[in-house]
């Protein structure tokens, strides 16, 4: 089952609601009105056999009962007539009557209940009303003046009638969920209505009516009644403004054949400024879904340019997703769309969400997991900038991974696996194969710029985890990684700017691509040093340094370039390696502090000695950490020394670390020789600052409460802080900066019990200006809601005012200065 709370909007729908709710008011009890207190039996109450009353009703083989109670009971002999008052009850099988006053005619089993009289029956509707007449042999009730709760929804009608079927006749009645008994906000008004509970409706004519005044008014209705979604008319919108002109949105129909799929297909009609219609458009969606294996959507939205359906554009949209075995292991999901044209949206939309929307991607992926450490991704992908008109395929591209100790051994089990030196062996095999499509338009020359890759590249890599002296550890490790491209180089020793590349597939020729391998071996060495210094003075009790120093050893042969071969851009491909005999080093450094969080106190036991009720209870935090990392290559005949890559943090907050990176080099580039080695150089450095605080509190809202105090009313609030660094050395003496600096603030209260208010902005230091504001205001008027929404700037700036009823939201009076309105 699916879509359980999903409710669409249908042209009748707020009728149908009410009609609804009318029905399931009818079939359950009608807790809300009051019933006076049943009196006890007096001595004329008898109960008696229907045989000896009233016959048999329906089944000569069963015997029915009536009970029935009251404080004054009158029997007429000759026209065999009860006459039950004052807090009457009447039982008859399933079925019981409340009432002030209630007259039985045995004959023709006819009852009329007057005086507030309630009909309850199990699986029939209940009645309630000032006036009742209800013959049992046919089950056909009347009752007169009725009105019903359910919930918060009441409905009343001058006569409904229940037929045997159980379908209920209403006449002259309306219906509201507003629960104001003394003067109803607004309410729907029909003349006559035929309601089957659960099933179907028909009504003629149906008014809708706002402070008793008629606004809205259908010849006749005929819809399904059943409860979850149903097929019908969208709620059409009408209005407009001097930017579109006069519009009819969300025309259309809502199609639900059953609980796993569903459609919508809708139109707006938009005059446009120019009055010519030119941005209407039409949206199909079709939605589905099966729990646990599948969802998504499908959505189609054609812009049809002065209703010609030849010369209209289209965006499309999806998201699916499935689990393609009931463990989830194996599924695929993906999303995005396509759009006729790159223009289509900058010149068809109606709101800033759409406008602003300039990429149409799409993605779909397959991902399986085989076993606990194999896992195959194969995923086909779009990215197209409709603002400069650069498109990017990949289809496909396959990924597969594996992982894991090298060997594993079975064993049973009621066996305790024994540790092995063959345990230490580990493995990693990563593959990945792309086709790749790159278009960068040429508008000058009006020529097909489209590129195509095609690769492959695997890495396969070999570690073993030792211990020296169980103090040191140390990780071999080899590495091996074969890469393979389709295209190649047509004169690769010509000078790049007359490179050109082919297709390098022709098994004819004997060509299946060009390929390289190279292979490389490391060792690391790694060790913590641990040093303390407890001093004891006041809440400060210790510190602790930790020293972790690495070093590495990698070797990687030189091997010669293959000039034919096309790098993949996607793929990292290297098609050459330079010798490497490099050396790297790494330091880090972490300082905590301990100190007394809570003091332990002692007291006397009864024998005199000291016992310890509370213990001391410590903290830690830390206090900086630091790391550094650098190479040195014996095989590069310049520029051995790599960059200093470095970062400090300080715990300024107990949960927050500040954090600056610089990179520093040994070769100072902008010197007279840059490859001389000097006193390391800054070349970088960075830092961000970003923290989120929260606020919220209780202030006094002026209205009294219980025992002489004032009412309490919640608030709260937000405020956090962006601010993020970087500067690049350029020159001798130069460094460019790049700076991002801004502050964002939320807050939400309610000055009084019936408003409530929202305001949220973020302000640019860079800029100078507020990228984003609004403020947001919410009345409850009983049943009605008032919400006013204001946004100073930004590309959907404007302010809308809308009025709407709380439990149907469709029913609305709104106005805006944009058209970004729901």
């Amino acid at each position: 089952m699916i879509f359980r709370t999903f409710q669409p909007r249908h042209l009748w729908r707020v009728v149908f609601y009410a009609l609804f709710l009318v029905s399931l008011g009818f079939a359950q009890e009608l807790t809300k009105i009051d019933l006076p207190e049943r009196a006890e039996p007096d001595t004329t109450s008898k109960d008696s056999s229907a045989g000896d009353w009233f016959g048999s009703a329906n089944d000569s083989t069963q015997t029915d009962t009536i009970e029935y109670h009251a404080v004054d009971l009158q029997y007429d002999v000759e026209t065999s007539t009860f006459n039950l008052n004052n807090k009457a009850q009447l039982k008859y099988r399933t079925a019981t009557l409340d009432a002030d006053t209630v007259l039985f005619n045995q004959k023709d089993q006819v009852l009329q209940a007057s005086g507030d009289p309630v009909l309850r029956e199990t699986k029939n509707p209940s009645l309630a009303g000032y006036r009742m007449k209800y013959n049992m042999k046919t089950r056909v009730g009347e009752i007169y003046y009725a009105t019903t709760f359910q919930d918060n929804n009441q409905l009343n009608g001058m006569e409904v009638r229940r037929l045997p079927d159980s379908r209920l006749l209403i006449a002259r009645g309306d219906f509201s969920t507003c629960d104001d008994t003394t003067h109803q906000h607004y309410f729907f008004y029909s003349r006559r209505m035929v309601v089957k509970p659960k099933e179907s409706v028909t009504a003629r004519p149906v008014v809708l009516n706002i402070a008793d005044v008629p606004v809205a008014v259908l010849p006749m209705i005929v819809a399904p009644l059943k409860s979850g979604r149903k097929s019908g008319l969208l709620t059409p919108k009408f209005g407009g403004d001097q930017v579109q002109g006069f519009y009819i949105k969300n025309v259309g129909f809502y199609y639900a054949p059953n609980d796993y799929w569903d459609a919508t297909t809708s139109g707006d009609i938009v005059e446009g400024s120019a009055a010519n219609f030119e941005k209407t458009t039409l949206t199909e969606t079709v939605r589905y879904k099966l729990r646990y294996w599948l969802d998504g959507s499908v959505t189609y939205t054609s812009y049809l340019e002065e209703f010609d359906m030849a010369n209209s554009g289209y965006d499309i949209s999806f998201n699916h997703k499935q689990n393609l075995t009931p463990d989830g292991k194996h599924s695929i999901s993906g999303s995005g769309s396509f759009v006729s044209d790159q223009t289509v949206r900058k010149e068809n939309g109606l709101d800033a969400k759409t406008i602003l929307n300039q990429q149409a991607n799409a993605q779909m992926t397959y991902s399986g997991q085989f076993g606990k450490n194999k896992n195959l991704t194969v995923k086909v992908s779009q990215n197209y900038n409709l603002t400069t008109g650069h498109k990017e395929r990949q289809i496909p591209d396959i990924q597969y991974r594996m992982s894991g100790p090298l060997f594993e051994f079975e064993t049973d089990e009621d066996e305790v696996a024994e540790s092995s030196w063959l345990d230490n062996f580990n493995y990693s095999f990563t593959n990945r194969f792309n086709l790749y499509e790159k278009i960068a338009p040429d508008t000058i020359r009006d020529i097909d710029t489209a590129a195509w890759y095609s690769g492959y590249i695997g890495t396969f890599a070999l570690d073993y985890s030792a211990s020296l002296f169980d103090v040191i550890n140390i990780t071999p490790k080899v590495t091996f990684t074969g890469m393979w491209t389709g295209n190649r180089w047509i004169n690769p020793d010509d000078s790049s700017k007359y490179w050109r590349q082919r297709n390098g597939i022709d098994p004819e020729h004997d060509e299946y691509g060009e390929f390289f391998y190279n292979h490389n071996y490391s060792i690391t060495a790694d060790t913590k040093l641990y040093g303390i210094w407890m001093p004891e003075i006041g809440s400060f009790t210790g510190i602790r340094h930790v020293l972790s120093p690495s070093i590495s050893y990698t070797y990687a042969p030189e091997m010669d370039t293959n000039k034919y071969f096309v790098k993949h851009p996607l793929l990292g491909q290297t098609p050459y390696q330079t010798e490497q005999k490099a050396i790297g080093f790494g330091l880090s450094n972490d300082f905590d502090i301990k100190y007394l969080r809570v003091v332990g106190h002692t007291k006397k036991s009864e024998d005199g000695k000291d016992s310890t009720e509370v213990e001391d209870s410590y903290g830690t935090r830390r206090l900086l950490t630091t790391s550094h990392s650098t190479s040195y290559n014996f095989a590069a005949d310049s520029l051995q020394w790599s960059d200093i890559n470095s970062s400090f943090g300080l715990q300024v907050l107990p949960n927050y670390l500040f954090t600056v990176r610089t990179r520093h080099s040994v070769y100072h580039k902008f010197e007279e020789n840059p490859n001389k080695v000097r006193v390391p150089e800054l070349t970088y450095w960075a830092y961000d600052l970003s923290k989120t605080f929260n606020f919220s509190g209780d202030f006094n809202s002026g209205l009294a409460s219980q025992m002489g105090k004032y009412k309490k009313d919640s608030w709260s609030a937000s405020l956090d802080y962006r601010y993020s660094f970087s500067s690049t050395r350029v020159g001798k003496k130069v460094f460019r900066d790049n700076v991002s600096h801004s502050t964002g603030f939320s807050a939400s209260l309610h000055p009084t019990p019936n408003w409530s208010m929202t305001y949220s902005t973020r302000y640019s230091y860079t800029e100078g200006r507020f990228a984003s504001h609004e403020f947001t205001f919410d009345r409850s008027l009983h049943c009605w809601m008032l919400n006013f929404t204001w946004t100073p700037t930004g590309p959907a700036a404007g302010w809308s005012f809308t009025v709407y009823v709380k439990d149907l939201p469709d029913i609305k009076l709104n106005a805006a200065s944009t058209d970004d309105t729901k």
